[in-house]
């Protein structure tokens, strides 16, 4: 709800302070005394638009704050945390306090801030929709927005609860669609399936053609190299063979040579035996180095033919590396992906015909969902008319008549037979014909103030289990009406005040008489200037000065005291209307910070 809402350098405002509480708060003054301009700055903080014009004269900047308690899962803290926009400061007991604040200057330049963050008023406007409802500024009436409509249709069927009928056609539908989109993208992309598949089919010949094998292009590298130089290596080999083994004076000689020498020596010292292995040992791998070096040059004859074969292989190899990621790894992984993206076009004529099936079913599955819900909207729209109709008739709109229209939705979705859209198979638009003989039309056609007043108040008297709104304000709720008329609007604020805070604006006594917080809204002239102000009146004795100037004027007699005394007294009685008929009790929600951690 709306606790406290601050305002500065705001037309006629210096600079006021309002607070409310739970349930009906009201507002009341002279004609003129700038009742109607606290709702508009409200407005403001809602979203709505603000200008520089609306500054006081001689003032630098105007603002308007406003301090809200929401409860801590509320939809509207979600969708300013999903902007970046932190939102849930103070959180305690399940109740998240949000403070909002717009200021312009006097060249025009706006801000926003929420929770003290800098954010766009398209942020705030999106974000505070559902938490007040202005009747003065139908930007901000939910039930003037027809996309709300089925959704609280379906709140009043209890059809919207979590697990419920609509969220088990949610599910159906999400479901359906998934297979709607899927059959599409297979039908649609027919032939290009067909001409990836002979693109993949061309690939694969040729790298299959060339048949690499892994880390097949750097052995064939090095077998170039020993191709290409076998003269150089085989001329090398044969000199190195000679130095070690073939030659006269060579390493193999004079090792011989040291042997000799040592072996008459060691048997003068022992010593000299494990020196001598070594040369045993040095000799036989100089040796065998020797043969294998006769070996290798033999062997090294020079093959032409294999050059150039394996010239073309490279060729080859590097033909395919181009073509196919930039290295033989490449390719190859290439080739693997290739042939399982073909197998799984060639079977997507199969995975067709299998998801055809499962589209049928799923349609029949969500179809059947779908009627059963709009069975149950249509019930629940007979009760909801015949609910409004009587709030209507305390009202003095006996003759208004109400109607919930079901027409097609938009962005349905074609299968099966059936058109279903994410809602169901149908939406809903609640329509008012507030005279005989005039066709239904929507609440937002409604042309007079107080009567669209009216009109809201009874739908959302009959909507109040239903509506999530958490703070209803009313403007014009009382044009044109007096006298029995004017104590049944009061009665019935007050009703749909048990469930919701109510803020309403009056110039009936009758409706002041049912306030729990009560305030009057008077000019006063400070220093020559004129400037607005807000006096609360928490004590019985000033509430019931208030209502007897309502009823009196300027001149408050002792009869007007009186009168107002009784209005007051009849307000707190809970058993009657104005009509004579019972009054319907509703529970009271817990509003405040402190009543919702009683509760």
């Amino acid at each position: 709800m709306l606790t406290t809402l601050r305002i500065t350098g705001f037309a006629v405002v210096d600079q006021v302070e309002v607070r409310f509480g739970p349930g009906l708060n009201v507002l009341t003054g002279e004609t003129g005394a700038g009742k109607s301009l606290l709702v508009g700055a409200l407005h403001l903080v809602l979203g709505g638009r603000m200008s520089a014009d609306l500054l006081r004269e001689g003032a630098d900047e105007a603002s308007v704050e406003a301090l809200f308690e929401l409860p801590a899962d509320h939809p509207a803290l979600a969708r300013l945390e999903a902007a970046g926009v932190p939102a849930r400061d103070g959180a305690g007991d399940g109740v998240a306090e949000l403070l909002v604040r717009r200021v312009v200057s006097r060249a025009g330049r706006g801000r926003v801030f929420v929770n003290g963050t800098l954010c766009t008023v398209a942020i705030l406007e999106g974000a505070m929709r559902g938490v007040v409802d202005v009747t003065g500024q139908h930007e901000h009436v939910s039930l003037l927005d027809t996309g709300t409509h089925l959704d609280l249709v379906d709140a009043f069927a209890g059809a919207a609860a979590p697990g419920g009928l609509r969220a088990r056609y949610r599910e159906a539908f999400e479901a359906l669609s998934a297979l709607v989109r899927e059959e599409r993208a297979l039908a649609n992309d027919e032939g290009e399936r067909a001409r990836r598949a002979d693109y993949l089919s061309f690939q694969l010949e040729e790298l299959d053609g060339v048949d690499p094998s892994p880390g097949e292009d750097a052995r064939l590298d090095q077998e170039r190299k020993v191709l290409a130089g076998a003269a150089r290596l085989a001329e090398a080999a044969r000199g190195a063979e000679a130095l070690a083994y073939g030659d006269e004076g060579s390493a193999s000689e004079r090792i011989g040579q040291a042997l000799r020498a040592l072996q008459e020596a060691s048997a003068l010292d022992p010593r000299l035996e494990q020196i001598l292995s070594l040369l045993r040992s040095a000799a036989a791998e100089v040796e065998e180095a020797g043969r294998s070096l006769t070996r290798y040059a033999g062997a090294l004859g020079g093959d032409p033919d294999r050059l150039a074969e394996v010239d073309d292989r490279i060729a080859a190899l590097r033909g395919i590396v181009r073509k196919h990621g930039g290295s033989l790894e490449a390719a190859l992984s290439r080739r693997e992906a290739m042939k399982s993206e073909l197998a799984g076009l060639t079977g997507a004529e199969g995975r067709r015909a299998q998801v055809a099936g499962a589209v049928a079913v799923a349609a029949g599955e969500a179809a059947g969902l779908a009627a059963e819900l709009g069975r149950e909207r249509r019930r629940a729209a007979q009760a909801f008319r015949r609910a409004v109709a009587e709030e209507l008739e305390g009202l003095a709109m006996s003759r208004c008549r109400v109607e919930v229209a079901f027409p097609a939705p938009a962005g349905c979705v074609e299968a099966g037979g059936h058109r279903l859209a994410a809602a169901g198979a149908e939406t809903a638009e609640i329509l008012i014909a507030p005279n005989p003989g005039e066709p239904a039309r929507p609440l937002g056609r409604v042309a007079s103030g107080g009567e669209l007043s009216r009109v809201l108040l009874a739908v959302k008297r009959a909507l109040s289990r239903a509506d999530p709104v958490l703070s209803y304000v009313f403007d014009e709720v009382d044009a044109g009406i007096g006298g029995a008329v004017a104590e049944a609007v009061g009665r019935v604020l007050a009703e749909v005040a048990r469930d919701r805070q109510v803020i309403c604006v009056t110039h009936l006594p009758q409706v002041a008489a049912f306030a729990d917080l009560h305030a009057r809204v008077e000019k006063r002239v400070l220093s020559g200037r004129t400037t607005t102000g807000v006096v609360p009146l928490p004590a019985e004795a000033d509430r019931r000065a208030e209502v007897a100037r309502m009823l009196a004027g300027q001149t408050v007699t002792a009869s007007a005291l009186e009168h107002a005394a009784a209005l007051m007294s009849a307000a707190r009685e809970p058993g009657k209307r104005a009509d004579g008929r019972p009054a319907r009790a509703a529970a009271r929600a817990p509003r405040s910070k402190g009543e919702a951690a009683r509760a």
